[in-house]
């Protein structure tokens, strides 16, 4: 215990003795720390958040069924927010913004081909954009770029494509059905036709089977043109596949680097970083 005591003591003498050089230390790293911060490219923040819409929005059933309108809730699943996350991630999107707001050229890249230089851009702007779920199963995208419009200006681009995106996977389904009902519609109307014409030219010598197959292409004709009409509602019906919550905006300061939060990091660090060096250097004195 009297050992402690004496080796507390004689650091405290230490550091009462030194303080002068151990002031200039710190505030020597504080001024290397603010040349720093004054060089280093200040970087805007910008955030949306979007939750994801129940998919089943987009089906025909619930457009045409009123029973089953309101047994559907308007928002999804995690299922449905992680596939939209999952298309926000997709190389394509990246790609899709590089090329809109020519982040090459943003990002200063030279020397290379063009297709290497967009795979480097597409590299960056992917350290740039966070995306990630909260707890209340939204979605979050934000980025931190060197300019508040273009921060704001990609997040809301991005939002928009993961967007359309996503609508097109139901869509273009919907769209093939809709070709492959026409396409049989048109197959059955000229069936029919030939039927309706044999049965004009032959009149009472037309056969009972000839009534009966001209009945029923009738019958299938109706029944799928309605089915087209109804995939053609449910193509023009537009649900949405994610909700805005929160619009990305212009940060009215930079974000990054915090210069509070850097300068009293590096206060604290040479403070300690000094300390140890004094008592390093005066180790025999100490003990």
């Amino acid at each position: 215990m009297q050992t402690q005591s004496f080796n507390l003591q004689s650091t405290m003498h230490l550091l009462q003795t030194k303080w002068k050089q151990l002031l200039f230390f710190v505030l020597a790293s504080l001024l290397v720390a603010s040349v720093a911060l004054f060089i280093v490219p200040k970087k805007y923040y910008a955030a949306s958040i979007v939750v994801s819409a129940n998919p089943n929005l987009a089906d025909k059933a619930h457009l045409l069924n009123q029973n089953i309108q309101n047994l559907y809730s308007v928002f999804g699943s995690g299922d449905d927010l992680e596939r939209i996350n999952g298309i926000a991630l997709m190389d394509t999107v990246y790609k899709q913004l590089v090329d809109e707001f020519n982040l090459i050229g943003y990002y200063d890249l030279k020397g290379e081909e063009h297709k290497r230089l967009r795979r480097l851009a597409v590299l960056e702007l992917k350290d740039d954009i966070s995306i990630q779920k909260t707890e209340m199963a939204q979605l979050k995208i934000s980025i931190w770029t060197k300019d508040a419009d273009l921060s704001a200006k990609i997040v809301n681009r991005m939002v928009e494509i993961t967007r359309m995106k996503e609508e097109s996977i139901w869509k273009s389904g919907y769209e093939k059905m809709l070709l492959n009902y026409n396409h049989s519609i048109d197959s059955l109307t000229k069936l029919y036709e030939v039927c309706s014409n044999k049965i004009k030219i032959e009149k009472e010598n037309a056969s009972q089977l000839d009534y009966v197959r001209s009945n029923s292409l009738y019958e299938q004709i109706n029944a799928q043109q309605k089915a087209a009409s109804e995939l053609k509602l449910a193509i023009d019906n537009n649900a949405p596949a994610l909700f805005v919550l929160e619009t990305a905006a212009p940060s009215a300061k930079f974000e990054k680097p915090n210069i509070l939060e850097v300068l009293i990091f590096t206060g604290l660090i040479s403070l300690v970083f000094g300390v140890l060096v004094l008592l390093i250097y005066h180790r025999e004195d100490s003990l």
